[in-house]
């Protein structure tokens, strides 16, 4: 079932360019497959994360499906991993 909600992961702040810890759900306005990175909104601004699950089943988030937030940008991943440059791409 093709659902709108996704998990990520954030970039490690100690280990630039790595994804890993805890994974987080998220509402998403973009197509996005595995793998790709987001610009992900968190209390303390938005944090580069890596998509790592797509077409998360409502009943799996029901218990925090009023606090997800939403993902509106991808971020050029080729881009980020040779330079560090954060390069959103238009929807």
């Amino acid at each position: 079932m093709v659902t709108n909600i996704i998990s990520v992961k954030y970039e490690d702040n100690f280990v630039p360019k790595t994804f890993g810890g805890k994974a987080y759900s998220y509402y998403t306005a973009i197509p996005v497959k595995i793998g790709d990175l987001v610009a992900a909104p968190t209390a303390h601004g938005e944090k580069i994360a890596r998509v790592s699950e797509i077409d998360i089943p409502e009943d799996k988030v029901e218990f925090i499906k009023a606090s997800l937030k939403l993902i509106t940008e991808k971020i050029d991943k080729q881009k980020y991993l040779q330079s560090s440059q954060v390069e959103k791409e238009v929807a």
